[in-house]
């Protein structure tokens, strides 16, 4: 089971287009099983696949995996895209189980020797990987893995480098990273900081692996500001041990067309040219993938 999480901190880069095209061309061109997490609040990826939930809604969802009420099985729905976990408004808010609640201290703080023991008692479920927040995720999908579910995970995860991205990067031990982007300098320097932030997450856990599998350049324009920020990608690239992947997803208007009609892009119209650059890119990403 292969895991690819697509990522960048800036938003507006066709994050949630790109991987909501990947999947519905790997589940409806070439028959794999697909798992898509969203990991977004906003919940772009849960419309385009056709199934958002009401805000309200006691729909179970990825704010409920996240704390460890649900398995990702409990909140699955079926979509044309593939099998999606959705996300929830309320996941903004979610940033760990605390060491203590304020209705535990409230009945705890008259018993000095109850409440350090419950301390002790939360604080080895944190920092436990078996138990603790922060690999949750990974847990999560090692059964799928190990129920042989799917072929290929799709993470989605938020434009930001905060708690939630933190949890999306640890999903995996050896997890693939697209990074979609413009040809300008703010991709440029989100990719940099994003970078940073991966580098950091591997030296703490030795045995992680955090592959950037590529950079996919988005509403692509064959015009010389656009030629010139894809050279210097790529020279970012290598010094990265990663690659600007050879194909680009040009401009197109039937890209913002599909999203206001809460569809892929692939299902939407599969004669665009945004469309059938997804097709060349998803055989880029098999052919890599060796799947």
């Amino acid at each position: 089971m292969e895991v690819l999480l697509f990522i960048l901190q800036k938003g507006g880069v066709g994050k949630t287009t790109s991987a909501a095209a990947l999947a519905s061309i790997l589940t409806q061109v070439h028959k794999k099983r697909v798992l898509l997490v969203s990991m977004d609040p906003q919940r772009n990826l849960d419309i385009i696949c056709g199934a958002p939930i009401p805000r309200g809604s006691e729909q179970p969802n990825m704010y409920d995996v996240l704390k460890g009420d649900k398995h990702l099985e409990d909140i699955f729905v079926q979509t044309d895209v593939g099998t999606l976990a959705p996300a929830s408004n309320l996941m903004y808010q979610w940033t760990g189980t605390p060491l203590l609640s304020l209705e535990e201290y409230r009945n705890l703080c008259d018993n000095p020797d109850a409440l350090m023991e419950q301390l002790r008692a939360r604080y080895a479920q944190v920092t436990d990987p078996m138990q603790d927040d922060t690999h949750r995720l990974e847990r999560e999908l090692k059964r799928m893995a190990e129920q042989d579910r799917f072929d290929y995970v799709i993470v989605d995860s938020n434009p930001d480098l905060g708690y939630l991205t933190t949890l999306s990067l640890l999903c995996w031990p050896e997890l693939k990273v697209v990074i979609p982007a413009f040809a300008e300098e703010s991709s440029r320097e989100a990719i940099l900081e994003l970078y940073d932030t991966i580098r950091v997450l591997e030296r703490q856990d030795f045995n992680r692996r955090i592959e950037i599998l590529g950079f996919l350049l988005t509403r692509y324009e064959n015009v010389r500001i656009h030629r010139h920020y894809e050279k210097f990608m790529q020279r970012m690239a290598k010094k990265m041990n990663t690659r600007v992947f050879s194909t680009h997803i040009r401009k197109c208007v039937a890209v913002p067309e599909a999203m206001a009609s809460k569809q892929d892009i692939w299902s939407y119209a599969k004669s665009s040219t945004a469309a059938q650059d997804y097709a060349a890119w998803t055989d880029e990403i098999l052919q890599l993938l060796g799947g």
